[in-house]
């Protein structure tokens, strides 16, 4: 009987015990960002980690404007940069999963004007060479540079439409057949191409017979729980928004306006458990396997081996970072996608196989080795919770 009576109160105990222990490692990780982001000079950070394809941490840190104790709380909306690619391609991915589109066709075959490659003008370029940062077409960064809405800060003015035929038809005010078109055939040359990702978004326009942001909001961010996501500062209905800071060495952050396309972790982690889960958030089915296989599938093998579909494989492939973080040689390389804006870093990585996700978000980018170092400590420090979770 004494045996049966412990055993009971075990179980009453249990959760109680288990509580507590997830209560304990909350302020133990809480701790562990509060100290750190103090060393690595980060003025305001969120982060989030996914365990077994589901939220199992997230955690708000810092100011969202420096020296005014106006502290991060789990709904500031943070500057995304290009963490926005993984989201764009969803939206066109979305409408391949609906058959409204073949990864493979003419873009010309959807718009109301011609865009080519002057050197190759026979040769089509195509959805997926777009999407894959193939398709021959270039960022011109004195046009580019030129139309950040800094210092003023806000939503752009330009019409995505007509901002796209400017830049790549001929008489264009942004047109340059130099300056905007690679030498390489589309399909047989990689170059990382923001300009190609406001053409989907044009292409996405024309499909869709929607606006861009309005079909985000309806058919990606709605139906994926994401309701702190924006596409324009116009839309936001408050003005809990983290201030993007500059950052130069031995002058004082300089804060920045604001200038869109902001989101959250916790939102962003619903795109990632749907990466993890195959197509499902919440049991419910969004995309098919088959068409997220696609978006983590190596698209350009001969061309680039680590480009997916927005996701990249090598996203830490470069000097500093083997010097600073070592031990990412050996690692095996997992789908990640970075973002780096005037006064913001963004950075969200997962392993399909072990169906884990991080995602860190900063309004004042990294310059010191120090604080890189810390940073990618972070990222680690965010897969072990993962890990722990199951």
């Amino acid at each position: 009987m004494r045996v049966l009576s412990v055993y009971i109160l075990n179980l009453i105990l249990l959760p109680f015990v288990v509580e507590t222990s997830a209560q304990t490692d909350t302020k133990k990780l809480d701790a562990y960002f509060s100290r750190n982001i103090e060393k690595a000079k980060i003025i305001g950070l969120q982060v989030a980690s996914i365990g077994h394809g589901e939220l199992v941490f997230h955690g708000s840190y810092g100011e969202k404007m420096l020296h005014t104790g106006d502290t991060v709380n789990d709904s500031t909306l943070f500057l995304m940069a290009s963490c926005t690619k993984p989201v764009t391609s969803l939206g066109i991915m979305k409408l391949y999963d609906q058959g409204k589109l073949d990864l493979d066709d003419d873009i010309n075959d959807y718009l109301p004007f011609n865009i080519s490659n002057p050197n190759f003008p026979k040769e089509k370029i195509t959805f997926r060479m777009l999407l894959a940062h193939t398709s021959s077409l270039r960022d011109n960064y004195t046009v580019y540079d030129s139309l950040y809405t800094l210092p003023e800060g806000g939503d752009s003015p330009l019409e995505l439409q007509q901002y796209i035929r400017d830049y790549f038809t001929e008489g264009g005010k942004f047109y340059s057949p130099t300056k905007n078109f690679a030498v390489e055939k589309p399909g047989k040359s990689y170059e990382y191409c923001n300009m190609g990702y406001a053409l989907l978004g044009a292409l996405l326009e024309q499909i869709s017979g929607m606006s861009f942001s309005d079909y985000m909001h309806q058919e990606i961010f709605q139906p994926l729980h994401m309701n702190n996501s924006y596409w324009f500062l116009k839309e936001i209905p408050h003005q809990n928004i983290a201030r993007p800071h500059k950052i130069e060495p031995e002058k004082e952050p300089q804060v920045l306006n604001h200038y869109g396309f902001p989101s959250t972790a916790t939102d962003y982690a619903q795109v990632l458990k749907l990466m993890l889960n195959m197509g499902k958030i919440d049991d419910v089915t969004f995309l098919d396997e088959a068409t997220v296989e696609e978006f983590l599938k190596i698209q350009y093998p001969e061309v680039n081996k680590y480009q997916a579909i927005a996701w990249n494989y090598n996203e830490f492939d470069a000097f500093i970072y083997k010097i600073i973080m070592p031990r990412y040689l050996f690692m095996r390389k997992l789908p990640a996608h970075s973002g780096y804006d005037p006064g913001v870093e963004t950075y969200v990585v997962f392993d399909p196989r072990k169906q884990r996700g991080v995602i860190i978000l900063i309004n004042s980018p990294i310059i010191q080795w120090r604080g890189a170092r810390i940073y990618h400590k972070m990222i680690r420090k965010l897969f072990s919770v993962a890990k722990k979770s199951g």
